[in-house]
Order: structure tokens, then sequence, then C-alpha cells
């Protein structure tokens, strides 16, 4: 293993994420390793140009949204279904869509042509088998 690429697997497990693309095109917590990261994003794992930095986008735009439905739900003990009430809005070409929003909970989906995305919230019910655990996004294998 290389110096680079040990230092994106150490950066990848301190920020949570998997996979390099994500450290630097989603969160940007080890933005130290941009340059390097950004050859991976363009051509990631899937072999697939633009899929990884898709996918990066979709869950920027879910942990957006997770936090902002925790505010909402500390405020007004309840999650919503309504954007517009959280006052987000996606990143362009990402269509969100929240599936539920009530006292119990939320889910949510976002996706782009080549990539899809889920997060919940609360007690909800998980919106795809993908996603497991609340809080944390899952995406489309």
């Amino acid at each position: 293993m290389t110096h680079d690429t040990r230092q994106t697997h150490i950066a990848a497990r301190f920020c949570g994420l998997a996979r390099c693309g994500l450290v630097c095109c989603g969160l940007a917590c080890c933005g130290f390793l941009v340059a390097g990261c950004a050859r991976q994003a363009v051509v990631g794992s899937s072999g697939t140009p633009g899929a990884d930095a898709s996918e990066a986008t979709l869950r920027s735009d879910l942990d957006a949204l997770h936090t902002a439905e925790e505010r909402f739900e500390a405020a007004n003990d309840r999650y919503t279904n309504q954007l517009e009430e959280l006052e987000f809005s996606s990143s362009p070409g990402v269509e969100v869509s929240i599936v539920q929003g009530d006292r119990r909970g939320y889910s949510a989906i976002a996706a782009t042509g080549d990539s899809e995305c889920a997060v919940f919230g609360g007690e909800s019910r998980p919106p795809r088998s993908y996603v497991t655990q609340p809080g944390l996004v899952g995406c489309r294998p």
C-alpha cells in the first residue's frame, strides 16, 4: 500500500466513510486529500465515470436533510414531510422526496439518473432495504 493510499484509507475511516470519493466530494472533512480523491470520485470503484461523484452528492444532500429533520423535530416535537418547512433545497440534478414525516420519524430518498440513496430517522421504517440504521445514509448497490 502506498503512502497516499494509506492516508486515503485512514481518512476514510476517520470520517466514517468507505471510499475516498465520499470523503472529498460528500463531506470534505479530510480536505487535504482532495487532489488524490478527485480521480477516484470521477471514476470510482464501480468503474462508471461520475457514479461515485453522484453518490457523494446524494449522500451530502441526505446528510443535510437528516440534520434539518432533527432540528425541526427538536423545535416542533414532530418530523415533517414538507421540504419547504425544512427550508431545504437539494443540489442541482438531485431529486429529494420525503416519503414519510410525522411524529414518529421520517424517511427520504434522493436520486439522480444513475444513483439512489436513502435515509430515515426516529422510529420510521427504512424507505429501502439497503438502508439499515437511522441517520446513516445508504445507497443502492
